[in-house]
């Protein structure tokens, strides 16, 4: 298989725009009210150690994927479903991302508009994408991510200016206890977003410079968990714990209430155009990631040819994984959070992670008493 390449920024940006995805459009971590902030903070914690743990896993066996390492620590009888395993998450992360996606569209600005229409025309943009490899995919991280960026900060600047911000409805700092910060924090706000890098595993061999693959990481969490909090904070600011907790999208009702001179207001394209972007790379990294590890697993050239497939499956997916939205976000929230996330994102690479390590020592030992044997044999002879 042709490998592709994508430089240290793509990939940083790839990650950054993956981490804030629709997370900024959501109030994250709701149960510690107006702690909310705090418990982004404590999240982004979190986030260093898994990410520590993914990019070292990668350390151990550079150039291969997630599903090609899965491969060589656990063989074929083990490896191989759980390889399955990882294609069917991915295939149904994406698929939940855009019902995320289509959800937020129709209840903001398409209110009569079928969600497959939504649904299928977001994902085909992304396939088409996509086909051009990880490399087109990565450029386009770096053309567009950056002004998404500057609009988003542009965008909170408009609201502290008009003047909608109270930093009261913040306090008391801690009133909710220290206890239900971590709590709330764990696992939930740590498998979103964070426990989902796992994915990149899929990504990091087609990085230039490989070394710095967990350098990249770290500063993509530090970035996105700043951000996520500032967000957080924002939004606690203008609409309350109250409001927030029971808002489906309080970024967008936030931008709402924003009147600078009677001249800036209802800059709700602002908030779509950045929930679209985010939808756009979180999506297409889980597809990418899907298509690959289909490619690693049955031993293809290319995993080109699979993506229009995947595209037709996750869009019907989609739309058939829950009746309405309520269930939709009841499944996401207690089902896949229990018996999905938690043993994907933390039980499985933690473990993986361990026989690396003690098949390195091993290794390491052997080296050493074959050169022992070896130097004894050498000194034996010229005796």
């Amino acid at each position: 298989m042709n490998r592709e390449k994508i430089g240290v920024k793509q990939l940083f940006l790839l990650m950054l725009a993956f981490e804030i995805g629709t997370a900024i459009i959501h109030a994250l971590g709701t149960e510690a009210k107006q702690d909310s902030w705090l418990v982004m903070l404590v999240s982004m914690l979190y986030g260093f150690i898994l990410i520590s743990t993914f990019t070292t896993l990668s350390w151990y066996y550079p150039g291969n994927s997630l599903i090609q390492i899965i491969q060589i620590i656990f063989g074929r009888f083990i490896g191989y479903p759980l390889c399955l395993t990882y294609i069917i998450y991915f295939i149904s992360q994406a698929a939940r991302i855009s019902r995320d996606f289509a959800e937020l569209i129709l209840s903001s600005i398409l209110i009569k508009t079928p969600a497959l229409i939504i649904m299928a025309g977001f994902v085909a943009v992304i396939i088409y994408t996509l086909r051009g490899g990880i490399e087109v995919f990565g450029r386009m991280a770096e053309m567009v991510f950056p002004v998404v960026l500057i609009l988003f900060i542009t965008t909170w600047i408009i609201i502290y200016a008009s003047g909608v911000v109270d930093f009261k409805q913040l306090t008391p700092v801690l009133g909710t206890g220290v206890k239900t910060i971590g709590k709330t924090a764990f696992p939930n706000l740590v498998t979103l977003p964070y426990g989902e890098l796992i994915v990149f595993a899929m990504v990091w061999p087609s990085l230039k410079d490989s070394g710095k693959v967990k350098r990249v990481g770290m500063v993509a969490v530090l970035t996105a968990g700043v951000l996520l909090t500032v967000n957080m904070m924002g939004m606690l600011s203008v609409l309350g714990p109250y409001l927030a907790d029971r808002i489906n999208a309080p970024l967008l009702v936030t931008i709402r209430m924003v009147s600078v001179a009677d001249f800036i207001e209802r800059i709700d394209a602002v908030v779509i155009l950045i929930m679209v972007t985010g939808g756009f790379f979180k999506v297409g990294v889980y597809i990418y990631g899907a298509a690959i590890g289909t490619a690693h697993l049955f031993k293809l050239q290319s995993y080109h040819s699979l993506l229009i497939p995947l595209g037709v499956i996750i869009t019907s997916l989609g739309l058939v994984m829950a009746r309405n939205v309520t269930e939709h976000y009841s499944i996401g929230s207690i089902f896949d959070m229990t018996y999905v996330h938690f043993p994907l994102q933390f039980v499985i690479p933690s473990l993986l992670l361990v026989i690396a390590f003690l098949n390195s020592r091993e290794n390491v030992t052997g080296t050493k008493c074959e050169k022992t044997i070896l130097k004894k044999t050498t000194t034996q002879g010229e005796s």
